[in-house]
């Protein structure tokens, strides 16, 4: 889409905000979002004869891993008109009808689909199935939900471990926060909010689970004593 700058592998454009998954190459992402922005601004203020700042904020951004969970992304970008309510998987302002028919318009889907297979059939076949998982869709977590028969060899996604490269809590991280729109900090100490204490209880069992942190550095990183920890990791 530009050239060496850049690679767009997936999008969807909501009512009020806009997904994009951008590998960066020759070029910075805030260089690359300034660009869009820009482009996007001066062309919708020409349509509706207005003048000003149309983006009322900077973008927001995370590190993906394309190794470990490129098409769980793609996955969550695609299904976020669904999780909307506004429209089914065949939404008419995403990439996915590129994906579903293999004919590349805007975004380069043949790196993603290769993970899957280099047959191309099987490939669109394969992530057919990867996106229209109905228990993704009501917001369960992608890396449980996975399932083994629509994952191949080239990227196992199953237990959160890719092929000779274990998953890192940088990951974990990066993925609560995507999945459920907030900051890690929000995370850190005590909290009387149920839904925070429900997304930390699942973060700490996750790192818990593949042994990344032992229970006095999630204590540490947590802000939150080591008992807690322990109630939480022994919590039936």
């Amino acid at each position: 889409m530009w050239g060496n700058k850049a690679k767009l592998y997936a999008y969807v454009i909501m009512d009020n905000h806009v997904h994009l998954l951008i590998e960066v190459s020759d070029e910075t992402l805030s260089k690359i979002m300034q660009l869009i922005q820009q482009t996007f601004t001066q062309h919708y203020n020409k349509k509706y004869n207005r003048t000003g700042h149309l983006f009322e904020q900077r973008y927001k951004a995370i590190n993906c891993d394309k190794e470990a969970y490129l098409l769980a992304l793609i996955r969550y970008i695609h299904q976020n008109p669904i999780r909307a309510g506004i429209s089914d998987i065949n939404y008419q302002w995403s990439s996915h009808k590129e994906y579903k028919t293999y004919r590349p318009k805007n975004c380069d889907i043949q790196f993603p689909l290769s993970l899957f297979s280099t047959d191309k059939k099987k490939a669109v076949q394969m992530y057919m199935e990867l996106i229209e998982d109905e228990d993704t869709i009501k917001g369960k977590t992608s890396y449980e939900l996975m399932p083994d028969e629509i994952v191949p060899e080239e990227v196992i996604i199953k237990n959160r471990k890719v092929i000779n490269k274990e998953i890192k809590v940088e990951d974990l991280i990066a993925e609560a926060e995507l999945l459920h729109n907030i900051k890690f900090e929000m995370l850190k100490g005590r909290s009387e909010n149920r839904e925070i204490s429900q997304i930390k209880e699942g973060f700490i069992k996750n790192l818990t689970k593949y042994k990344l942190l032992n229970q006095k550095q999630l204590s540490e990183l947590l802000e939150v004593s080591e008992q807690t920890i322990s109630r939480i990791v022994n919590k039936v």
